[in-house]
């Protein structure tokens, strides 16, 4: 066998490889966008929620905001939480964004979204990625201030 036919063979092995290849990343992408448009938006919360009911955020830890501890903020779709003033709750922090968090309700409940918020928000200790289920009793860390939401039935 002459050196121009291991090479041309090689070739064509080596381009079925790629095709095999680029099938199975297809083949994968494919099944994830198929799954990811069966599940919902917002991720289901635990527990349904009876339509009527009050969210609120109550403040744990004021920091270094003039927030009192105890302070209610009744929650409506949506509501913003910055340092912008124009906010629905304003929260004057060097460590809050401008828009920072999102609290939104959907049809499967209460959620947070954070903004991109360059220090961050927390839920439950954790750090939020994206958007995520609230359920009652859940702390939210917005910078140094730091809030427990509620819903009251």
């Amino acid at each position: 066998m002459s050196f121009a036919v291991v090479v041309l063979l090689f070739r064509l092995i080596l381009v079925a490889l790629l095709y095999l290849f680029l099938a199975r990343v297809v083949r994968i992408m494919y099944r994830d966008l198929r799954a990811a448009a069966s599940s919902p938006a917002i991720p289901t919360a635990s527990g349904a929620v009876r339509p009527g009911a009050i969210a609120q955020l109550v403040v744990l830890s004021p920091g270094k905001t003039t927030f009192q501890a105890g302070q209610q903020f009744r929650l409506r779709n949506p509501t913003l939480l910055g340092r912008e003033p124009g906010s629905d709750i304003p929260v004057d922090d060097d460590f809050v964004s401008a828009q920072h968090l999102r609290i939104l309700s959907g049809p499967t409940g209460w959620a947070a979204q954070d903004l991109n918020a360059t220090n961050g928000t927390r839920l439950n200790g954790t750090r939020l990625l994206g958007t995520m289920p609230l359920k009652s009793g859940d702390i939210l860390d917005v910078g140094r201030l730091k809030l427990r939401f509620v819903l009251d039935h």
